[in-house]
C-alpha cells in the first residue's frame, strides 16, 4: 500500500503541468501555467502573484466554471500602510497610531483621539511594505472547482527576445553560434519554464509608455540545438530542456557552433572599400534577425545587422572598411543628348597597399532608363538599377574601370 502511495504521488508530479513561455520578438509573450488556486468562501477563488504587465482581455482557463472574473491590483507604497501602526516624524516630533487616511495628509489613529499631519518628514514601519504589488485574479465560481489548481493562458507584456550570433571566420569557414537574449521586465520569474521563441513580426499588444524595467543579466549554460517549426508566417524555436526566465536577460544558446562555408569580398561603396562576409545559410536552420558579431585570428573583425535569412538563401556582413584599399570615383563626361536622354562616363580608380592581388566588387546604381554604351569591363545586371563590375587589383598597385550609359527620362 504505501508503494501504491509513492506510485501515485509520483504520477501526479509526471501529470503537473509545466510552464511553458512562448517569446515573441515584438515585446509580449504567451504564457501557458499552472496556478493554485485560494478558496475564499464556497464561491471565489484567487490566484494571486500574476505579472505587473498581463493583458487582460486574454485571459483564459480550464479546470474552473466561472460566473464572472477580474484583475486586482493590490494597493502599494504608502497605500498599503493603511490600517497598520506607524510611527510618524513631523515637524521635531514624533507621533505613532494606526494610519486610516491619505487624503489632505496622514490621518493617525491615535490613543488620544486622531491626528492630521499635513507635513512630514519620515515613516517608521514594522513590517516590510509591498512597493509596487502583482495582480490577482478574483473568479466567481458558478460551481465548486474539483480541484486547488487552474491551468491559465495569456498574453504578458515586456516578455520578449533578440537573436545574437557569434561567428568564428578562419581558412573560408565561418563557425556560427546563435545566442538567444530573453528578457523579462514582467515583475514575475518564470522557473522551470519550456520556452519557445517565434521569430517574424507577429501584430500582438501595445506597451505602455513609460513602462520600463531594470534589467540585469543572468547567464545560461549551452544547450543542445532546438527544434524548429513553422508557427503561422513565423517560425517557432523550440529550446531543449527548462529554463529559469528570471526577470532581466537571460542568455541561452539557441543554435550550437556551426561551420560554413563563407568567402570574404571587397566592395567599392561611396568612396570607402568595406570588407564583406559572404556565405548561404547552411545550418540546417532559418536564421532569425539579429546582430552578428565575427572573430578571426585573435581579434575582433567586425559586426553587422543580419535580416532573416531562410535555409539555403545568401547573407551579406559587411564588416568594416579595409584599411589599405582606397577607391576614387570620378566622373569624366556628362553631356545632354536630346531633351530627356543624357550620357554620363565614370572613372573609378581602385589603389592597393596589400602584398597579394585582390578583386573588388563594384557596385553602381543606374537611374531611369538606363543602357551601358562603353565598359572596359564586363558587367553583372543585378536588378533593374544596379550593375556589378568586378575589378582585379594587383598587389601594390591600381586598376581602373571606366563605363559609359545613356539615360532616357
Amino acid at each position: 500500500m504505501r508503494y501504491f502511495a509513492i506510485l501515485l504521488l509520483f504520477l501526479g508530479v509526471l501529470a503537473q503541468a509545466a510552464t511553458k513561455v512562448t517569446l515573441y520578438q515584438g515585446g509580449f509573450a504567451f504564457v501557458e501555467e499552472e496556478r493554485t488556486i485560494e478558496l475564499v468562501g464556497d464561491k471565489t477563488a484567487v490566484v494571486t502573484g500574476l505579472p505587473r504587465t498581463i493583458v487582460p482581455g486574454s485571459l483564459s482557463w480550464e479546470g474552473l466554471a466561472a460566473a464572472e472574473w477580474r484583475l486586482e491590483v493590490p494597493a502599494g507604497g504608502l497605500e498599503a500602510l493603511v490600517g497598520t501602526e506607524v510611527l510618524v516624524s513631523y515637524a521635531g516630533r514624533t507621533a505613532r497610531g494606526v494610519l486610516i487616511s491619505l487624503k489632505g495628509g496622514l490621518v493617525l489613529e491615535t490613543s488620544e483621539g486622531y491626528l492630521l499631519i499635513p507635513e512630514y518628514e519620515s515613516i517608521l514601519v514594522q513590517a516590510r511594505p509591498e512597493a509596487a504589488p502583482l495582480p490577482r485574479l478574483r473568479i466567481s465560481l458558478a460551481e465548486a472547482p474539483a480541484s486547488d489548481h487552474v491551468v491559465l493562458r495569456y498574453l504578458a507584456q515586456d516578455l520578449s527576445w533578440e537573436a545574437a550570433y557569434i561567428g568564428e571566420y578562419t581558412g573560408g569557414i565561418l563557425r556560427l553560434r546563435g545566442i538567444a537574449i530573453l528578457r523579462n521586465g514582467s515583475g514575475v520569474d518564470f522557473e522551470d519554464a519550456e520556452i519557445s521563441l517565434v521569430a517574424g513580426e507577429v501584430f500582438g499588444p501595445k506597451a505602455e509608455a513609460g513602462a520600463r524595467f531594470a534589467l540585469e543579466a543572468m547567464p545560461l549554460a549551452a544547450a543542445p540545438a532546438p527544434k524548429v517549426s513553422p508557427v503561422g508566417e513565423y517560425h517557432r524555436y523550440r529550446l531543449p530542456g527548462t529554463v529559469d526566465l528570471w526577470q532581466g536577460e537571460v542568455m541561452a544558446e539557441y543554435m550550437p557552433e556551426t561551420p560554413i562555408p563563407a568567402e570574404g569580398i571587397y566592395r567599392f561603396s561611396y568612396g570607402s572599400i568595406i570588407f564583406v562576409l559572404k556565405f548561404v545559410n547552411g545550418t540546417g536552420l532559418p536564421l532569425p534577425a539579429g546582430t552578428v558579431r565575427v572573430f578571426g585570428e585573435g581579434a575582433f573583425l567586425g559586426e553587422a545587422a543580419m535580416g532573416h535569412t531562410p535555409e539555403g538563401e545568401e547573407a551579406e556582413l559587411p564588416l568594416g572598411v579595409a584599411f589599405d584599399l582606397t577607391g576614387e570615383r570620378t566622373q569624366i563626361e556628362y553631356k545632354r543628348l536630346a531633351e530627356d536622354r543624357y550620357r554620363e562616363s565614370y572613372r573609378i580608380t581602385i589603389r592597393s597597399a596589400k602584398e597579394k592581388t585582390v578583386t573588388v566588387e563594384i557596385i553602381e546604381e543606374m537611374r531611369g532608363q538606363w543602357r551601358i554604351t562603353r565598359a572596359s569591363l564586363p558587367y553583372k545586371v543585378l536588378d533593374a538599377q544596379r550593375v556589378l563590375f568586378r575589378l582585379t587589383v594587383p598587389a601594390n598597385g591600381e586598376a581602373r574601370l571606366e563605363y559609359t550609359v545613356e539615360y532616357t527620362y
